[in-house]
């Protein structure tokens, strides 16, 4: 892959240059002036990874989605059967179960959304979609590295990304601010330059990398 553009000029994927002395080589090996080095590089410091593609997030999105879905389906299914009983045994009407499956379904789906991704980055920087992709959320200011991230900023990261999912089942004008909102967040990493950051990624400060691409 190609190593993208970095704010600072130089590219994701190499080096940026250093300034002052030239870094020692080796331990046991003469150094720049002669001496011996302290001691070796650790191999990881300095690790600049490349940013994730649109395409490739797309993928670990969709096996989120089953990930997620599966369990959400359950739960509400249990919901909405649970209050048909209640309405049986208290004489109301149960023609609308399957309007009020859906109307159950959206919210769980973005709870479920919202806390496994919450879990899953804070923990690893990363989902199982994202895991099977080889892609880490990382902090913006870490410059293509992996550096920790805020809970806070995750956990917005979560909820904004299933805001549309909250509210799928809203009509009229509010149905087309969520398209549009949805565009935004799922869509705009695929244009947006030079970090590909979709609108919940420039809220959090955060970037998508690719770390298996090395």
């Amino acid at each position: 892959m190609n190593a993208s553009p970095h704010p600072n000029g130089h590219q994701w994927g190499t080096r940026p240059p250093q300034d002052g002395p030239p870094a020692p080589g080796p331990a046991g090996t003469p150094g720049p002036e002669g001496g011996s080095a302290a001691g070796p590089v650790p191999p990881a410091a300095g690790v600049v990874h490349p940013l994730a593609s649109w395409w490739a997030r797309a993928a670990a999105r969709c096996i989120d989605a089953v990930v997620i879905a599966l369990p959400a389906l359950l739960i509400s299914l249990v919901l909405a059967l649970t209050w048909a009983g209640a309405q049986v045994v208290l004489g109301g009407s149960t023609q609308d179960l399957d309007h009020r499956f859906w109307f159950i379904l959206w919210p769980v789906m973005f709870v479920l959304h919202t806390a496994y991704e919450t879990y899953a980055v804070s923990r690893w920087q990363q989902t199982y979609g994202k895991r099977r992709m080889g892609l880490k959320v990382a902090p913006l200011a870490a410059q293509g590295g992996l550096g920790p991230i805020r809970l806070s900023a995750v956990t917005v990261r979560a909820a904004l990304y299933g805001l549309p999912i909250l509210l799928f089942f809203t009509r009229g004008l509010w149905f087309v601010f969520i398209a549009v909102m949805a565009l935004l967040i799922g869509g705009m990493a695929a244009w947006d330059r030079p970090n590909r950051q979709g609108l919940h990624d420039r809220i959090a400060g955060t970037v998508v990398l690719d770390v298996g691409s090395r």
